[in-house]
């Protein structure tokens, strides 16, 4: 299953670039990010059905989102530093976030869905909450679409 949801996550990260370059990297990204949080109070009325289908629509629907994220993210996370520094600029930020997000993030959610007797309740919320955390961080920032970093 996770196999069949993994394929999304590759077909729309291809997709999300030129979407990106179309419509800005921080306008996809944002409209993305609403979707994930979107995504995260789905948790218990996709995942409580147990019905094959309906899990294999929520793991392709999942991935895809996470697919959208990384296309514009691979340009506007280094187009948020300025040349001299954009490799270690980018390449810091990246790493920091992957360990307080992406590699404590299993962690948590056992924890969670413990805490919530086995139901994904809480992990759904936790998804929609750091999401809404993204999204105003995205809120914070400048596009990087069209900018000359020449000058």
């Amino acid at each position: 299953m996770l196999v069949f949801g993994v394929v999304f996550f590759g077909i729309f990260t291809l997709v999300s670039g030129p979407l990106a370059d179309r419509f800005g990297r921080r306008r996809t990204l944002l409209v993305v990010t609403a979707g994930i949080a979107l995504f995260g109070l789905l948790f218990v009325p996709m995942l409580a059905s147990g019905s094959t289908p309906i899990v294999m629509f929520f793991l392709a629907l999942g991935f895809t989102l996470m697919g959208l994220t990384f296309g514009p993210m691979g340009a506007f996370l280094p187009e948020m530093f300025p040349t001299n520094i954009r490799y270690t600029g980018s390449a810091v930020s990246y790493n920091v976030s992957s360990i307080l997000g992406a590699a404590l993030a299993p962690i948590i959610a056992v924890w969670l869905w413990g805490l919530a007797d086995g139901s994904p309740l809480y992990v759904g919320l936790y998804l929609t909450g750091a999401a809404l955390v993204t999204f105003v961080a995205l809120l914070l920032t400048k596009e990087t679409k069209g900018v000359d970093f020449e000058e």
